[in-house]
């Protein structure tokens, strides 16, 4: 146990336990609030058993002396008599940083859980995607603690929470074809059921048994309950076991048949196929990425503008442990996700726009990390994509380069000049008022903040490839 464990910030909010971290585990700690339903769920042997299958975080409980227990004081002045440790998630990510496909597998793992956990004699005490991390090629649960013993009749209380977190940002994209991260990045509590039956189709609200039940009479609901005239106010709402679970099972035969409904897919998912790249070129441009990897010993990195993962997927196969490919196309995420699928696991696709990244969010903006607070990464790619920053969003050259440099100590810059074919489209309609993008200026404002270790020119667009290891 590291002496440089400290309580995360965004850790606060539930008195059962606090999250912690050091520079390679996360230590959950257990509070005397949640002590006796915490060995109850341990008595069921259910972290050992649902951690096998991967749906919950591997977990190694540990009993604290009052010393050890000081170390993990809450923000509430609790001192627990246990601590959970975890592996530490190479990188936490949200919900609306996700692709319809990321959303709907995250949305079946936490039904997967559910029911398993149940079996158990467990319930989950939300039902939040914020829980759910990639990990390891899975979906996997996160908050231990959200476990607890199932009380006979009781309702799945985190209903209304999966339905506005999952489901309805799902039924958006899947009934109207309307991608859903710009409202879950904007209600981080989710979508409302106010919004839905606006939003989402009559015919499939009312024509659709799981459209009305889970949103046209949900909806009705919560009308009703807000009501003050309402006559079943306070009344004890009762489930038997066999429809709590029978509830779940069908909510995943349900979530599994959705499909994106989004237009035909975008021109930058075929980027990586009809751009000026000959398959010599994408050649080098792979071989330069492993370079890097295999010469710094690179465990994590970050592709910015990384469309479809062809780059991420070199620097797995040379070595990495863990890539996340940043893009703001969607089309081309999904099929980085499915990459994903068929023989990279540890490479995550998340839709950013870098020029609008995630920012910090929440209480006091700690309780969702930005995007670079979480930039704990070895290296950075930027493939071909300074030039869309600089020129196609106005943002000073300088400024990207620091950015860039600031992100992590080694990385690779693409430098596209402006007559490429590429610059030279995005300029036809406006004033050439990029003074300062050239490619010695460039260099200039990298040697100011690192050493160039290797580079390379393609004769075929005068593009160059520079690698280099940050010195201030």
């Amino acid at each position: 146990m590291s002496d440089q464990i400290r309580r995360d910030p965004g850790s606060f909010r539930d008195p059962s336990g606090y999250v912690f971290i050091d520079e390679e585990d996360v230590w959950r700690s257990v509070n005397p609030a949640a002590m006796e339903a915490f060995k109850a769920v341990l008595a069921t042997g259910a972290l050992a058993s649902l951690g096998e299958r991967g749906l919950l975080l591997r977990s190694d409980p540990r009993e604290l002396d009052s010393r050890g227990g000081a170390r993990f004081a809450g923000p509430r002045g609790e001192v627990p008599a246990m601590v959970i440790k975890h592996p530490r998630v190479p990188m936490i990510s949200y919900p609306f940083e996700w692709t319809f496909s990321q959303l709907k597998d995250a949305a079946l793992a936490h039904l997967d859980l559910q029911i398993a956990a149940f079996d158990l004699g467990l319930v989950l005490s939300d039902a939040t995607p914020y829980n759910m991390q990639f990990f390891e090629g899975r979906v996997v649960h996160i908050d231990v603690l959200s476990l607890r013993p199932y009380r006979p009749g009781e309702i799945w209380v985190g209903y209304n929470q999966f339905t506005r977190l999952f489901l309805l940002p799902l039924l958006l994209e899947a009934w109207r074809g309307v991608p859903f991260q710009a409202m879950l990045r904007g209600q981080t509590d989710g979508m409302t059921l106010v919004d839905a039956v606006k939003l989402l189709p009559f015919t499939k609200r009312y024509l659709s048994l799981s459209g009305l039940m889970h949103v046209t009479l949900q909806e009705r609901a919560s009308r009703g309950r807000s009501s003050t005239g309402n006559a079943t106010a306070g009344r004890h709402v009762t489930l038997p076991a066999n429809r709590f679970r029978a509830m779940l099972s069908e909510m995943r035969a349900f979530v599994a048949t959705l499909q994106s409904a989004r237009r035909a897919p975008t021109f930058w998912s075929a980027y990586a196929h009809v751009n000026t790249y000959s398959s010599e070129m994408q050649s080098v441009k792979s071989a330069f990425v492993q370079d890097l990897v295999r010469r710094n010993q690179i465990r994590s990195l970050w592709d910015i503008g990384g469309n479809t993962g062809d780059y991420a997927a070199a620097a797995l196969a040379a070595g990495a442990e863990h890539a996340v490919v940043l893009d703001g196309d969607l089309d081309s995420l999904e099929q980085a996700y499915s990459r994903r699928l068929q023989g990279h696991p540890n490479l995550l696709p998340l839709f950013m726009d870098c020029a609008d990244p995630t920012p910090s969010q929440g209480w006091d903006e700690a309780e969702r990390r930005g995007l670079k607070a979480r930039a704990r990464i070895d290296a950075v790619l930027g493939l071909a994509v300074v030039h869309h920053m600089a020129i196609g969003r106005n943002i000073p050259l300088r400024a990207v380069v620091d950015w860039f440099v600031d992100l992590a100590p080694h990385g690779i810059i693409e430098f596209v000049p402006k007559s490429d074919p590429m610059v030279r489209q995005m300029l036809q309609h406006r004033d050439d008022v990029f003074l300062d993008y050239d490619e010695a200026t460039f260099r200039s404002y990298l040697g100011a903040r690192a050493q160039t270790t290797a580079e390379h020119r393609f004769a075929e667009n005068d593009r160059v490839l520079i690698s280099y290891t940050r010195t201030n």
